[in-house]
C-alpha cells in the first residue's frame, strides 16, 4: 500500500480541492462523531466503536497531508508515473487498496514507515 499514490490517483481524477475538502473533513467528521459516542456510549462496545471511529479520522491525516503537499507542487501526475497509461486499470487498482482506509491505524504506520525509509534513501 502506497498512501501517497492513492492521494496521487485521487487528485488526478477529481481534483486537488475535491480531494482536500474530502480529507480534511474526513479527519474532522470521524474524530468529532468517534468523541461524540465515547463520551455518550456507556458499553464496551460503544467505546470501541468510539476509538474505531476516531482511528478512521487519524488515518486521514496523512492521506490530507500528502493531498497538501502533491497539490502544492503539481506533482500526482508525476507520483503516478506510467501507471496512468491505462486510466481504467489504474484506478481499480487504487479503489480496491483504499479498502484499507477501513483498518485503525493502518495509513499512518505505513506512511511513517515509508517516509523513514524514503529519507534514509533505501527507495525512491
Amino acid at each position: 500500500m502506497n498512501p501517497r499514490k492513492l492521494v496521487a490517483i485521487d487528485i488526478v481524477f477529481l481534483g486537488s480541492i475535491f480531494i482536500i475538502a474530502e480529507f480534511a473533513s474526513g479527519v474532522v467528521l470521524c474524530v468529532a462523531l468517534g468523541i461524540f459516542v465515547l463520551v455518550r456510549g456507556n458499553s464496551f462496545w460503544q467505546l470501541a466503536l468510539g476509538l474505531y471511529i476516531i482511528s478512521l479520522g487519524i488515518n486521514y491525516v496523512p492521506m490530507l497531508i500528502y493531498a497538501l503537499v502533491i497539490t502544492k507542487y503539481k506533482s500526482a501526475r508525476t507520483e503516478l508515473g506510467d501507471e496512468l497509461i491505462d486510466q481504467r486499470r489504474a484506478m481499480a487498482k487504487y479503489r480496491r487498496k483504499s479498502l484499507l482506509l477501513l483498518v485503525p491505524l493502518l495509513v499512518p504506520f505505513v506512511a511513517l514507515r515509508r517516509e523513514r525509509r524514503r529519507a534514509s534513501g533505501e527507495f525512491r
